[in-house]
């Protein structure tokens, strides 16, 4: 064997030791690092070497060292699919759940200053008008109520309205993250093809364009096609093909007063989005949304009706004018009243116009006629399960109310059960994830010590074969010189 072919051998040792070493090190780095795919070095026997034949005619061959073949990525593309698919669900849930949230904290039910705490004032007062002592103080009561439950009402009105600009507004900085998304990767793409094209393996950029496509199926329904350059579908549309993009925009939709839709931004084509995130907030903005105020506002429509049909039939103790209870804002004389343009009638803030009795002065001080039938609204079944219907009277002001807040709970319950089984479902694939993919530092100090010991022993073989040569040019055949 040639002493020069024994070094070599060594220092192909030394070269793959330090490899596998400098590799170790770059995962013990990354210990922390998010979305970080932990490496190993793989190790091959270098091609060997042909040097003759032996007695029996056979060819003779030697080994010729170690090569650095691969820096392999741990990862299972099919358990990232799983991942993507369940991120998805989960986003979706999440965003319905927080939604929900917010929409409860608009109604408010548990506070003094909720819908239900003004309407109860309300029925107070008037029972309060229908006893025969106190008139003048009970009228003021009942002035101050009714503006309380307007205000009350027009504020979870205006409430709502900020609930789906705030929305809105999350719809356009969700779409804008897409964008920036598809960008980076298809950035990413043409970086890794580049890397690759040379036989090397641009493990770090897989890592980074892995971790954003993982952020993107939180956002919306994709598909994920390739290895090396990934396309990514978003509803059958390639929003990334190599290193192209197609972008999503969000724009004024007039039929929804303005509030944004989504288009393609190369055809101007109206996309909706399947699952993610982005799904759910256009559920929450609209469907939730509707749903829940137009019930309220059949309450409202209720409310003025009966109220005003049964005020306008009586009178106060002034004059022998008849006056409806609530009015439209903008128009006093129409009688279409609803959550947004509901008002007390000013013409009551004089407190002796406010109607109690059936008959109309100077002799009325002490009817009260009117004030009952009004409180017996209360108890009156005028609605059906999500309208103001008295031909399907199947609940009372205090029923139909409860019954909204009893559906907002019994949506929120859902919302909270799917989203903390789609926790549960990525916490499993997370840990089955990690146990392949994160660093542990117990076994990456074992391999440090086990790739050190080798690249010693390697440099002792270095040291050996150097002692070997240096015996045969300096110290053989200067006896008897």
């Amino acid at each position: 064997m040639s002493s020069f072919g024994g070094l070599s051998i060594a220092v192909s040792g030394l070269f793959a030791q330090q490899r596998s070493l400098d590799v170790t090190g770059h995962n013990i780095s990354n210990v922390n690092t998010h979305g970080y795919s932990r490496q190993s070095v793989i190790h091959a026997s270098s091609t060997p070497q042909q040097i003759g034949y032996n007695g029996m005619g056979a060819r003779l061959g030697k080994g010729t060292g170690v090569d650095a073949i691969l820096i392999m990525q741990y990862r299972d593309e099919f358990l990232d699919n799983k991942i993507r698919r369940t991120s998805k669900e989960l986003g979706y849930w999440e965003a319905q759940k927080s939604g929900i949230e917010d929409m409860e904290g608009i109604f408010n039910d548990f506070s003094d200053e909720g819908i239900q705490s003004a309407m109860s004032n309300f029925w107070n007062a008037w029972d309060q008008l229908s006893k025969p002592t106190g008139r003048l103080t009970s009228r003021a009561l009942v002035k101050e109520s009714a503006i309380a439950l307007v205000e009350s009402v027009k504020n979870t009105d205006q409430l709502l309205k900020d609930y789906r600009a705030d929305k809105d507004r999350e719809i356009v900085e969700n779409v804008d993250r897409i964008n920036q998304i598809t960008k980076r990767v298809a950035e990413l793409n043409d970086m890794v093809q580049k890397v690759e094209a040379s036989g090397a393996i641009a493990n770090d950029f897989r890592d980074e364009r892995n971790l954003l496509i993982d952020e993107l199926s939180m956002l919306a329904d994709i598909q994920v096609f390739g290895s090396k350059s990934v396309t990514i579908l978003i509803e059958g549309r390639a929003v990334v093909d190599y290193n192209n993009t197609e972008k999503l925009l969000a724009v004024p939709d007039p039929s929804k007063n303005g509030l944004m839709k989504l288009v393609w931004a190369g055809d101007k084509q109206g996309v909706t989005i399947g699952n993610g995130r982005i799904k759910a907030l256009f559920d929450t903005r609209d469907e939730l949304v509707d749903k829940f105020r137009s019930r309220l506002d059949e309450m409202i429509k209720g409310l003025a009706a009966e109220v005003n049909t049964i005020h306008a039939s009586g009178y106060g103790v002034k004059d022998n004018i008849q006056r409806k209870f609530f009015i439209n804002s903008g128009d006093p004389n129409s009688d279409n009243i609803d959550m947004a343009n509901i008002a007390f009638n000013p013409e009551l803030n004089e407190f002796d116009n406010i109607a109690a009795a059936l008959d109309p002065p100077p002799y009325n001080a002490e009817d009260n006629r009117i004030a009952l039938k009004i409180l017996e609204l209360r108890g009156k079944k005028i609605f059906s399960n999500d309208s103001y219907d008295v031909g399907d009277h199947k609940f009372d002001f205090d029923g139909y109310y409860r019954n909204i807040i009893l559906d907002l709970g019994k949506a929120g319950m859902e919302a909270t059960i799917n989203t903390e089984a789609q926790i549960s479902m990525m916490k499993e694939l997370e840990n089955k994830k990690g146990a392949m993919m994160n660093v542990s530092i117990d076994e990456e100090m074992s391999n440090l010590i086990r790739f050190e010991h080798s690249y010693n022993a390697s440099a002792r073989m270095v040291n050996v074969m150097d002692e070997m040569m240096e015996i045969i040019v300096n110290r053989l055949g200067i006896i008897g010189r």
